[in-house]
This record gives structure tokens, C-alpha cells and sequence, in this order.
């Protein structure tokens, strides 16, 4: 069938993307504490040197820069990156042209929609494979979120003390 190489590929690239994000979403979270605690340090040693006002527009000036070169770094990055080719261009070059493809998904007794149709089980039992050693991760994810929504809205409630 000429869309098992396509799924062949999909699987793959689940299977590389679920072990590589939760090594990733480790290592992000405590560069985000660390970036958090060295914005305070920065920030109280700015309103130290300079006052509060001066303090303030330093550290969103540095904030801004890094801004700017984020933005020109990724727009370099999204201009040189190299076109690949579809699986839309692959099969075109099999000699399946896309009137040929949506011609058969229109069929409702088609081959294709009946392969489609039969995958949903074999899609599901994949993605639970990979779900299940990550379910820890999903867990504590869903868990942090949820202690921090509760910690903004009681932060929210409360009063900042009058001047």
C-alpha cells in the first residue's frame, strides 16, 4: 500500500518526538527557574544602582534587545531553511497525481478510505504505547499547571498594599 511509508514515517517521527520533549521539558523548566531567579538579581541589583524608575526601564530595555535578536535569529533560521519534499510532492512523483488521491477519497467504496478506516485502532494503540512510559510526565504536568492556575488566582485576589 503506498501509505505505509507515510505512516512509517509518522510513527517514526512520534517515537523520536515523545523521547527527546520529555528530556527537553525537564531541562527547560530549570532553565526557566534559573532564568526567573537571575531576572530578580538583575532587577534588584539595577534598582539598587540606578533606583527603582531607571531600574525598571534597564531591565525592560535588556528584555527588548533580547527580543529583537530572538526575532531576527528565527526569521534567519525560517528563510534558510531547506525546502523538503512533501509526501504530497513523493507521491506525485509515483505517478499519483492529487486529482488521482481525491478522486479515491471521494469513493466511499474505495481501498483507500477502507485502509484509513481500518488504522484508527492501530493509531490508537500507538499513541497509548507512547503515552505510557511519559504518563508520569503528562501527570505532573497537569498537576504543576493546576497548582499554579490555583496559585495566580489566589494571587489575583489578593491586595497589593496601599502606598
Amino acid at each position: 500500500m503506498f501509505l505505509d511509508s507515510i505512516f512509517r514515517r509518522v510513527d517514526e517521527t512520534i517515537e523520536n518526538a515523545t523521547r527527546g520533549a520529555s528530556r527537553f521539558a525537564i531541562v527547560i523548566i530549570f532553565a526557566l527557574f534559573a532564568l526567573g531567579f537571575a531576572t530578580a538579581a538583575a532587577h534588584a541589583y539595577a534598582t539598587a544602582i540606578w533606583g527603582e524608575i531607571a531600574g525598571n526601564l534597564v531591565i525592560a530595555g535588556v528584555f527588548l534587545f533580547a527580543a529583537i535578536i530572538a526575532y531576527f535569529v528565527a526569521s534567519k533560521r525560517g528563510s534558510r531553511r531547506v525546502e523538503t519534499q512533501t509526501a504530497a510532492a513523493e507521491l506525485e512523483a509515483k505517478g499519483l497525481s492529487a486529482l488521482a488521491i481525491a478522486d479515491q477519497l471521494l469513493k466511499p467504496d474505495s481501498d483507500m478510505i477502507k485502509s484509513i478506516g481500518s488504522l484508527a485502532p492501530v493509531a490508537a494503540k500507538a499513541v497509548a504505547e507512547r503515552v505510557g512510559p511519559h504518563l508520569h510526565l503528562i501527570i505532573g504536568a497537569a498537576l504543576g499547571l493546576a497548582v499554579a492556575s490555583k496559585l495566580a488566582e489566589a494571587l489575583d485576589r489578593t491586595k497589593a498594599p496601599e502606598a
